[in-house]
């Protein structure tokens, strides 16, 4: 049982459930025991005695007959009395009535000084021995039937103990609801937001969401509000970020423009002392400053890509869905992207081998653009991590999960692999296993993260994991179009 509404709800039930059989079981048991009955019952009884034994001899039958509890103004017949006085012979004074039945209970009563009969059913029977002033003994018999509020048979008893049972049901269950329903709308909201979704909110309905009395006192709540303002000001600060930078990769735009007019300016100025000039120092010279021309134009391709890169993951990252779709053939997908990335694996002595294991291409809904993206950067990735002289794989399967068919595109590479607790991190926006962060080592830790965010805007995921052979595989998982 790992829900905690069931250990709550199993927990409230069963004490409830508890109170109310005991509390029924105390009901029937209280008036059976003989110390329940003395305490409660014989003190009166003797008293009543006394005074009836009194009346008695005093004033015979007419004033035993003015006793109450011998003969009540309401009673039928004398039959139905609901106490008999036997004197010490053991004869029944002042009623007419057969006490062969009675012979048993008035010797019990002789010889044990009191008698109980009838426990656990609707009717009662209890005897008293009882002195008048000279010292002789009267037998008191009370019977009579218990009050319907006292009294509760077990046929009876059922059906009270299965109502009160469902009561407890639908009560400890709404009470249950009420405690746990916070926390699962808190745990929806936060799988949203640590899937990147900023918008996520716990959807309290609107007629019992808490005014500021209430959050002050009830915690469960209070922590609702809270949780939805800090998601509020987390999305304000990371929207801030991405406008940030945005706002700045355009801002650098143009200065790089400027920077490559003005490259290419130097170049030619260069090229043209290079002609004037005479001798082989002056040569020597202009080879050196073309070299540095030549770095700046590099360094300044890398930063214009960097913010190409930042600019397309920025759009990735405030986009909710796909602008517009289309009917996409992974494998004329990847047959298009293959060629360059073979010139670019032959630039570092491997290869790049395509296996298709579909029987039919398979078609994705989605965006072309991006989807070749995602692919081209995984598979440079792996062809800037593979070992020289090896062969990066690109599989194309189909596979069947539970949420429906999706089609695969493994790539896998023959490098050091990744740390474990790294698989996850990878797809981070500029996260890079060397602290050091030097760019010999990797790249800027951007095509990782634009991939990633482009699978899940087409309801697919990306999974990383280390080959068995060695190297790293990275599965983009698609869903197959219908």
């Amino acid at each position: 049982m790992r829900s905690t509404f069931i250990k709550l709800f199993l927990a409230f039930w069963t004490i409830e459930a508890l109170i109310f059989v005991s509390t029924l079981l105390f009901l029937m048991n209280q008036f059976r025991t003989t110390e329940a009955v003395y305490t409660s019952a014989f003190a009166q009884m003797e008293s009543n005695a006394r005074l009836s034994i009194r009346a008695y001899e005093t004033g015979g039958c007419v004033a035993l007959k003015a006793v109450p509890s011998i003969f009540p103004i309401d009673t039928p017949a004398p039959g139905d009395q609901p106490a008999l006085l036997f004197d010490p012979q053991n004869h029944l004074l002042c009623q007419t009535m057969d006490t062969t039945p009675y012979a048993r209970r008035v010797a019990e009563v002789r010889k044990y000084g009191y008698m109980v009969h009838g426990q656990g059913s609707a009717s009662y029977m209890q005897g008293v021995l009882a002195d008048n002033a000279s010292g002789k003994h009267y037998v008191y018999i009370l019977r009579g039937s218990y009050p319907r509020q006292i009294y509760i048979p077990y046929r009876e008893m059922l059906p009270r103990l299965a109502i009160s049972l469902i009561v407890s049901l639908i009560v400890t269950f709404f009470i249950t609801l009420m405690m746990t329903r916070p926390i699962g709308l808190l745990r929806e909201a936060a799988r949203e937001l640590a899937q990147g979704n900023l918008r996520a909110r716990v959807n309290w309905p609107r007629r019992l969401r808490p005014a500021v009395q209430q959050v002050e006192k009830d915690e469960l709540r209070g922590l609702v509000v809270d949780f939805n303002e800090m998601a509020e000001r987390l999305e304000q600060l990371v929207d801030a970020q991405k406008l940030l930078l945005r706002d700045v990769s355009h801002e650098l735009r143009s200065p790089l423009a400027r920077l490559s007019v003005a490259l290419e300016l130097a170049r030619e100025e260069a090229d043209e002392a290079a002609i004037q000039l005479e001798g082989t120092e002056s040569e020597k010279n202009c080879g050196l400053l073309r070299d540095q021309l030549d770095r700046i134009g590099r360094e300044t391709e890398r930063l214009n890509d960097l913010i190409g890169q930042l600019l397309s993951l920025s759009s990735l990252e405030s986009t909710r869905k796909l602008p517009e779709t289309a009917p996409v053939s992974l494998r004329e997908l990847l047959g298009g992207l293959l060629p360059d990335m073979e010139y670019e694996a032959k630039r570092r002595g491997c290869s790049v081998v395509f296996e298709d294991a579909c029987g039919t291409g398979p078609t994705i809904l989605g965006s072309p653009m991006l989807l070749a993206r995602a692919a081209e950067n995984v598979i440079r990735n792996a062809i800037a991590y593979t070992v020289e002289g090896s062969v990066v794989t690109v599989e194309l399967r189909l596979e069947e999960w539970l949420q429906g068919d999706f089609a695969v595109i493994a790539v896998k590479d023959c490098g050091p692999g990744v740390p474990e607790d790294q698989l996850q991190a990878i797809f981070r926006p500029f996260h890079r296993l060397d602290l050091a962060r030097q760019r010999s080592t990797g790249g800027y830790g951007v095509g990782l993260a634009i991939t990633e965010r482009a699978i899940r805007l087409h309801g697919g995921q990306v999974k990383a994991r280390n080959a068995v052979g060695g190297g790293l595989t990275v599965e983009l998982c698609l869903p197959l179009a219908g």
